[in-house]
């Protein structure tokens, strides 16, 4: 399933009013029932009877999508006594001002940093997409090469323009070279030296 644009659109309103929120308050580790009525008396989600059930749905279906990255503040953990059950936290994201290119510019660092167990099930859902990129005939790589693709499947491959997107959103949320490496199928010093090439 894809995010529609409403849908994005609607998730970076809320995380812009969610950021704005957690500075004001100078707090993190905040609820979904926390935020619910902040963001309802903004008019970016429906009111509810039940604090902030369509704001949960919403949520849960930006995870079902692979989307909750656009909301860079949102945790969720299974509840311990309902693994059907999904807790949602929010943490303030970090910005720092890097110099590129002689203008400041404000990259954003996401915090905190996602799980192992999280990143895994983005890595598994990415799979169809790696497996669609453009490839080589075998016949075309050297010994050394095939043996090098024994252990990194798409070692040697040309780099596309949907490949690199992709690089470039899973770095953004992965923040590891190896589990880029992995996602792509190929050595981590060439997904780090295409990375430091952009």
């Amino acid at each position: 399933m894809k995010i529609s644009h409403e849908e994005f659109q609607k998730a970076r309103r809320i995380s812009r009013a969610i950021q704005k929120h957690l500075e004001d308050i100078n707090k993190d580790d905040l609820r979904s029932t926390d935020l619910y009525p902040i963001l309802a008396r903004k008019k970016l989600i429906e009111r509810d009877k039940n604090n902030g059930s369509h704001f949960r749905r919403f949520l849960k279906n930006l995870k079902e999508k692979g989307g909750l990255h656009l909301i860079p503040q949102c945790k969720f953990q299974y509840s311990k006594t309902n693994p059907e059950h999904l807790e949602w936290h929010f943490y303030r994201t970090k910005t720092e001002t890097v110099q590129s290119n002689f203008v400041n510019e404000k990259k954003e660092l996401i915090a905190p940093k996602l799980t192992e167990e999280e990143i895994n099930q983005l890595i598994q859902k990415g799979k169809k997409y790696v497996a669609n990129l453009p490839r080589k005939e075998e016949s075309k790589f050297s010994f050394s090469q095939l043996e090098t693709r024994k252990l990194y499947e798409r070692a040697y491959e040309r780099w596309s323009d949907k490949e690199i997107r992709l690089m470039k959103r899973a770095y953004d949320v992965f923040g590891r070279i190896d589990k880029v490496a992995e996602l792509l199928k190929r050595q981590p010093s060439a997904v780090q030296k295409k990375i430091n090439a952009l």
